[in-house]
Parts: C-alpha cells; sequence; structure tokens
C-alpha cells in the first residue's frame, strides 16, 4: 500500500506570508512554519495544524508589515502621502474621461435625443464613471507599490491609513453642520473602505508581477 502524501499547510496562508516577504527571507520564515506544521500535523492532526497555521501566518504577515515600515518610516509615509495626493486629485478624472469619450462617441449624434438614446447614453455614462471609480484607486495603488520596491504592501497599508484618517476629517468637517445620524456618513465610510481595499489589491497585485521573475529563477 502507497504511504500517503504527506499534508500540506493552506496554500492562501502561505501566499500570504510570501506577499510581506522576499526571496530567501520567505523562504526561511516558509520553511520554519512548514517544519511546525509537519510537527503539529502528526501531534495534533491536521485541523488543529492548520488553524495553528493560519494564526501564525496572519502574526507574522503583521509583523512583516511593522518591520516594513519601521525599516524606511519617513520614506514609506512620503510614498503613501504622495499617493493619497495624487487620488485626491485625480478624484473627478473618471467623471471627465467617461464624458469626454462619450462626447467623442455621440459627436454625431443630434442633441435633440431620442428616447432610447438618452437611456443609451446613461447607461454607459453612469457604468462608465464607476467602472473609472475603481479603477482609480487600484491604479493609485499599483503605482505606490511600484515606487516602494520592496515595501510594496508596507506602503499600500499606510496608504490606507492616510485615507483614513482623511475620512475621519471630513466625517468631523460635515458633522460640525449637521445632526450625528446624518446619512452621507455610512455611504462615505463604504466608499473609503472600497478605496482602501482597491489599493491593496493594487499593491498585491505590484507585489505578485515582481515576484514572477524571481519565482521562475528559483525553479529554473
Amino acid at each position: 500500500m502507497a504511504p500517503a502524501p504527506p499534508v500540506r499547510p493552506p496554500r492562501l496562508a502561505s501566499w500570504l506570508v510570501g506577499l510581506f516577504a522576499a526571496g530567501e527571507r520567505a523562504a526561511s520564515i516558509e520553511g520554519d512554519l512548514l517544519e511546525e506544521f509537519s510537527e503539529l500535523v502528526s501531534r495534533s492532526g491536521v485541523g488543529p495544524a492548520r488553524r495553528w497555521y493560519w494564526r501564525q501566518s496572519v502574526k507574522t504577515a503583521a509583523a512583516l508589515a511593522g518591520c516594513g515600515f519601521r525599516a524606511a518610516p519617513w520614506s514609506t509615509l512620503a510614498v503613501a502621502l504622495a499617493g493619497y495626493l495624487l487620488f485626491a486629485a485625480a478624484a473627478s478624472l473618471p467623471e471627465r474621461v467617461t464624458v469626454a469619450v462619450l462626447q467623442a462617441g455621440w459627436h454625431d449624434v443630434t442633441p435633440y435625443y431620442t428616447w432610447r438614446q438618452a437611456q443609451n447614453y446613461l447607461f454607459w455614462l453612469n457604468n462608465g464613471v464607476w467602472i473609472g471609480r475603481l479603477l482609480l484607486p487600484l491604479l493609485v495603488g499599483c503605482a505606490v507599490a511600484a515606487v516602494a520596491k520592496g515595501r510594496e504592501l508596507a506602503t499600500t497599508l499606510a496608504l490606507c491609513a492616510v485615507n483614513g484618517v482623511a475620512t475621519g476629517l471630513e466625517i468631523l468637517l460635515l458633522s460640525a453642520g449637521h445632526a450625528p445620524e446624518y446619512p452621507f456618513f455610512l455611504p462615505l465610510l463604504l466608499v473609503q473602505f472600497a478605496n482602501s481595499v482597491l489599493m491593496v489589491t493594487g499593491g498585491v497585485i505590484t507585489r505578485e508581477i515582481r515576484s514572477i521573475r524571481p519565482r521562475r529563477v528559483a525553479r529554473g
């Protein structure tokens, strides 16, 4: 009877650690975690070992993010601030680009739209603006991560922190003239949370693109 294949740790957890560590350091950390995981599997079983691996991976990723920030705090914060200023300056860009593209495509249409033409125009206008608003924080996250080589995730997380502080200040300014139940606050928080998630996603994309070549070299 063939021996059972070795139990592997959760791939997503291993990938999470690899996002914050690079090169030999990532291999060393993953090797240590794998050794402990294998011993825990033999002692306590697969389920507890996987839960332990997840906890350790999250703790390790958080520690690595902190180390990445402490290694160059001022430059990391400067890049994050520059990224936020870029994001704020380009906030109206999705609307302007969408309107310009639609006007270029509809320049030969009579200004007196039919009902169907008006519906089509509004459909593409609304969807174009929403797509642009999704792409903008993603691209800003990619740009910030591209500048902060080796600290992609730490810098995009700092960018999210700056975005959160700016959102808090905006809410305080708005609440100065409105009641606390002012209904604009919740949509604002949801939008800014989505922006932060997309910024981090941009950092992850940049980090993964940069790691493709080292992985190929290591395998070759």
